[in-house]
């Protein structure tokens, strides 16, 4: 079960408190004009005029900044599954791999919002924006689908009447559809077609004689939802009983003939769940459920969504549930009520959570209430009519009583788009910070390489091959490797250890089953030396990026025994020396310059100093423009100089933030100057000998290019 903890910054409440004002200001004036919303309007174009305006509600809240959050693990999934080719694709193939080897894997979930987001990708691109947008329009619709079920049942008495407006406004603010709405993954759509097979079903059965168009429409539409998600079959048994209740007035034979075959489908449908979810490895993620938990999360979810702490609202989810259980009265209210299918909404509800804990009691069958999303419609569905039995008598009465739950939506949908831990992992973030620190020699390793398609999606990887191609000294792969021992692994890691100059680890846990122990980072520890670690917000894993170093980055001798570039001798105060330097190639464009930086200092320093290296480029007349600068404590302060010792040649791998591909064609040099880190105050520079000038009392110049 998903839990929230967070505290209410000022700002939180300076928005609810102007949300209360304006609701509290609207439902002054609806009673003062007596107006109703539940009772049906008489004009039918001003009904169509209002839905509309609901449905443009919930479309301009679940698109806006669609795009503006990364891919979590979940829908990296739904963008691999979408780009596969249309048979793969059916089949549920996800291909992992570690970039030595493959493994085959069978997604849990069928195809058929897979397919969508398939050709829309083919058509418009794999932007968040594009990937998401089916999920945003299925959110969309729900509004009209909703309001479209509740009319049919009002039709037949099974609802109150003015209870399908309500519906449509619940599912236009309703805060769990925005969360999924925004989401590459298949739920909202599951909801949707859970509420459009239902109507079609209905719609069938109201004719008669039946018209096959109807019956065309539930069979796509039933097929749809049974290939959105296999717990679909959770909701078949209250078709079945749909159909049976509607025939049976008419012909006992035909009823038991018509449940039967949506018992076929069902039996069929769970045949293939059984065979999917069975697998060895599927369901690791599950866990077994009890009603006393399952019943407050879905409450919680349905109501106020996922961007609330269940502990704060559980009051107003009591209040959901209160009017659902008024509906749930007034359908059962009398035998009449019952046989016009006042039991079909509870029914919508309380089978497949029945279901549900039917399955726990044998094996674990819960995630989170994502997975029994198929009954949120029938939820609304409830919630709606118990507004329209207040409303009966008094319409200003079901205005009041809507007033919270619009707050509520209100509450929960700020918090979705203002705070942060109801945010999706930054994996941008940590590809910006490849690309600007990335250098030859340095070896990437991805972890764990389940999320290799994510790490695909936003690190630089393709520059990286594009770097191997021309022959750099650079490489990355996934680990734990796939289908290897940890031997293998360990194998792996020591090659990379002896033949690159570093190792960066990034680290997504999301899916951590890989390596449960840590064994990983347990090798890394025991073997290389932890330079720097840098976080990622990530609301839900951890996205961390490490640095290790194969060995103490020092020599021994002196630095004459080293294949140093370019010897200076530049000394700064009259303890630190700069002995010489190396300036590289970067990887490729939007990647850092590669300097290695050799220090020597004839007495260990007492005090911590940083320096200020800038890549210049000579301009006409004799001007130089900066290209680039590198403010730091040397190796960022995990060995800073208060460690150095003399008689030891300390080898800093350095860099100059991204600015051109490659140097050539003109003339170039660095520039160093180092201060205190405490007073700030900079070292006087000395050049006794060896390349580079001294530009002035602070400043070297270390020349590179050719002139």
């Amino acid at each position: 079960m998903r839990m929230w903890n967070y505290r209410k910054s000022g700002n939180d409440r300076g928005v609810s408190s102007i949300a209360v004002f304006v609701l509290y200001s609207l439902q002054r004036i609806l009673i003062k004009m007596n107006l109703s919303l539940i009772q049906p309007l008489r004009s039918p174009a001003l009904q169509r005029l209002l839905l509309l305006a609901l449905i443009l509600l919930g479309f301009g809240r679940v698109t806006w900044q669609l795009g503006a959050q990364n891919f979590w693990w979940d829908e990296s999934l739904s963008l691999q599954r979408a780009e596969q080719p249309l048979w793969p694709l059916l089949r549920g193939e996800l291909v992992l791999t570690d970039g030595f080897s493959d493994l085959p894997t069978i997604d849990q979930h069928p195809f058929f919002s897979f397919l969508l987001q398939g050709v829309l990708i083919r058509l418009a691109g794999e932007d968040e924006y594009v990937v998401r947008f089916p999920a945003a329009a299925a959110a969309t619709l729900l509004a009209p689908a909703l309001w479209a079920l509740a009319r049919r049942l009002t039709k037949q008495g099974a609802l109150p009447e003015g209870a399908p407006g309500w519906a449509a406004l619940l599912a236009a603010i309703n805060p769990f559809y925005l969360w999924y709405g925004q989401e590459g993954r298949p739920y909202a759509l599951w909801v949707l077609l859970a509420a459009l097979s239902t109507y079609w079903l209905l719609r069938s059965l109201a004719h008669k004689p039946s018209r096959w168009w109807d019956w065309a429409g539930y069979a796509v539409t039933l097929f749809a939802f049974l290939c959105t998600h296999y717990l679909a079959v959770f909701l078949l048994p209250l078709h079945g009983l749909v159909i049976f209740h509607r025939l049976a007035e008419r012909n006992l034979r035909r009823a038991l003939m018509g449940a039967g075959a949506i018992a076929l489908v069902g039996g069929a449908a769970a045949l293939v769940a059984m065979w999917q979810l069975l697998r060895p490895g599927a369901g690791d993620n599950l866990a077994r459920i009890t009603p006393q938990v399952l019943l407050p999360d879905l409450l919680n979810a349905f109501s106020m969504g996922l961007s609330v702490d269940i502990n704060d609202v559980w009051w107003l989810d009591l209040y959901f549930g209160g009017l659902a259980l008024v509906a749930v009265a007034w359908g059962l209210r009398s035998w009449s009520s019952i046989r016009r299918g006042g039991w079909v909404a509870p029914f919508f509800v309380i089978i497949p959570v029945v279901v549900l804990l039917l399955i726990n009691a044998f094996r674990p069958a819960y995630m989170n209430a994502r997975h029994m999303a198929l009954i949120s419609g029938g939820f609304l569905l409830l919630v709606a009519a118990g507004l329209a039995v207040i409303g009966q008598r008094r319409g200003w009465l079901a205005g009041l009583a809507a007033l919270p739950l619009v707050i509520g939506a209100g509450y929960s949908t700020v918090n979705y788009f203002t705070l942060p831990q109801y945010g999706k992992d930054d994996y941008a973030g940590l590809g910006q910070y490849i690309h600007k620190h990335l250098l030859p020699g340095d070896v990437l390793l991805l972890n764990p390489p389940s999320s290799w398609r994510i790490y695909r999606y936003y690190l630089p990887l393709d520059a990286v091959d594009q770097a191997i191609e021309r022959g750099v000294h650079v490489g990355y792969y996934g680990v734990p490797l796939l289908n290897r021992s940890w031997d293998e692994t360990f194998a792996q890691l020591e090659n990379s250890r002896r033949g690159f100059r570093r190792i960066w680890h990034a680290n997504a846990g999301t899916h951590p089953y890989f390596d449960l122990e840590k064994q990983l980072n347990r090798w890394l520890d025991e073997n290389t030396i932890q330079f720097k670690r840098e976080r990622f917000f990530s609301p839900n894993s951890i996205v961390a990026l490490d640095l290790y170093l194969p060995g103490p980055p020092i020599h021994e001798g002196p630095p004459d025994e080293l294949p140093i570039e370019h010897r200076v001798d530049a000394r700064f105060g009259d303890q630190i020396q700069l002995a010489g330097y190396d300036v590289g190639e970067p990887l490729g464009p939007g990647f850092a310059l590669p300097v290695t930086l050799y220090w020597q200092v004839s007495a260990k320093p007492e005090y911590r100093y940083k320096y200020i290296l800038r890549l210049m480029e000579a301009q006409a007349g004799g001007e130089w423009r900066e290209l680039g600068l590198t403010e730091r404590e040397p190796f960022d302060g995990v060995a800073p100089t208060i460690y150095w010792d003399p008689g030891k040649t300390i080898i800093e791998t350095s860099e100059i933030p991204p600015t051109v591909a490659s140097l050539g064609g003109g003339r170039y040099q660095l520039t160093l100057q180092m201060y205190d880190v405490e007073t700030l105050e900079k070292l006087p520079a000395q050049m006794p000998n060896g390349d580079g000038a001294l530009l002035d009392d602070e400043t070297v110049a270390l020349p590179i290019g050719t002139p």
